[in-house]
């Protein structure tokens, strides 16, 4: 059941931002908006890591420094 639960959240994620990113056509972030946005693919990249690390290793445990940028510290 977990493994078809974090499959639908990839997939999710991947349908999100199929159907998002192609609207931003023309949009012109700010200063802040892209340094939010650079915050989150920070977190997304890391967590995918962590994922394929999970699947390869079967090492689940979240290291200290994933968890403080997870929570934003």
């Amino acid at each position: 059941m977990e493994f078809s639960d974090l499959i639908a959240v990839c997939q999710g994620f991947i349908a999100g931002a199929a159907r998002l990113v192609p609207k931003l056509r023309g949009h012109e972030f700010t200063g802040t908006q892209t340094k939010v946005l650079e915050n989150h693919l920070e977190k997304i990249r890391a967590t995918a890591d962590w994922i394929e690390t999970a699947a390869a290793t079967g090492q689940v445990d979240l290291d200290e420094q994933l968890a403080q940028l997870l929570r934003g510290q």
